[in-house]
């Protein structure tokens, strides 16, 4: 049994939600919040991880109350979890601290309905973000939401025209914006092999060493799912990173599987890539790890996974 070192597991020391919501209290001030908690005998309030439409209402009602954003997702599409969304961004805040920038340009691939990393890095850093996505409805929702927080001026929500294209579909494009470089991408890619015999009902994870989530699974296949799982995902992006590594200053990716971060650590030295840097976010019962890659002279630092 491995011993869980607070400091080491716990999340990134600037996350608004490195102390526990009070949910008592916040279920007295939003109503719609309210309306999916369980009241218990000692007069406080339970959630029920499992049910779907509480996550959405805990989702819209934490990004609500900690970042005055008005969210919604379209029906079956994937609720983000916010304490996790929030440690990518905050390590992107560290990699590109040294920079000492005046204004960031990141891309946000895949953005979902909700678009909330362009959302947070917007309203949380005034950053000007390119929210690619492919999925029709997903499209309609993260513009409505980024008009709906008044972030039109920041975000803007392209609609990929190729679902295997990165970033050639943007950069060759007529977009006024396309010929822009940026500063970093960022990537939550999705997690299960579309091809594999149960794509969804393998287990990755030791229950020794972590014990299974809370949270029951939401999104659309497409978000969940691609030919080859989140690998073969990331390697579309390392690829893709090599026809425009003067475009991009960082490029990253988020990992769900811990032992396929050194299958993408082994596929970026193929390609002779050595700038490059990892990370782990841990939120709950949850862990995930990042990558970060770079063609510049730019200093990444390693974060060693144990």
């Amino acid at each position: 049994m491995v011993k869980n070192n607070n400091k080491k597991f716990a999340m990134h020391p600037r996350n608004v939600l490195r102390t526990a919501p009070d949910y008592t209290k916040l279920a007295i001030k939003h109503k719609s919040f309210r309306q999916v908690c369980e009241l218990e005998l000692n007069g406080k309030v339970s959630l029920n991880f499992r049910n779907e439409r509480t996550l959405r209402e805990l989702t819209k009602m934490l990004l609500l109350e900690y970042f005055e954003l008005h969210v919604d997702f379209a029906p079956g599409s994937l609720v983000p979890t916010l304490a996790l969304r929030l440690n990518y961004i905050l390590w992107l805040e560290d990699l590109l601290a040294p920079l000492r920038l005046d204004t960031v340009h990141g891309i946000d691939i895949g953005c979902g309905s909700s678009c909330i990393y362009s959302l947070l890095a917007a309203k949380k850093n005034q950053w000007n973000m390119l929210a690619l996505e492919s999925k029709q409805s997903n499209i309609e929702y993260a513009r409505d939401n980024v008009k709906r927080n008044k972030l039109d001026a920041l975000v803007e929500v392209y609609a990929q025209p190729d679902k295997q294209s990165i970033f050639k579909g943007y950069f060759e494009s007529a977009a006024e914006t396309a010929n822009r470089d940026f500063h970093f991408c960022l990537c939550n890619p999705p997690f299960f092999d579309s091809n594999a015999e149960n794509p969804f009902g393998g287990n990755t994870r030791n229950p020794e060493r972590r014990p299974a989530p809370n949270n029951v699974r939401t999104g659309h296949a497409e978000e969940l799912s691609c030919a080859g799982g989140e690998v073969q995902f990331v390697q579309r992006i390392i690829e893709e990173s090599e026809l425009y590594k003067s475009r991009v200053l960082i490029f990253t990716s988020m990992l769900g599987v811990k032992a396929n971060v050194p299958k993408i650590l082994d596929l970026l030295k193929e390609h002779q890539i050595s700038n490059v840097s990892t990370t782990e976010f841990h939120q709950g019962h949850t862990t995930r790890w990042a990558v970060a890659w770079s063609y510049q002279n730019v200093t990444l630092k390693l974060d060693a996974i144990s």
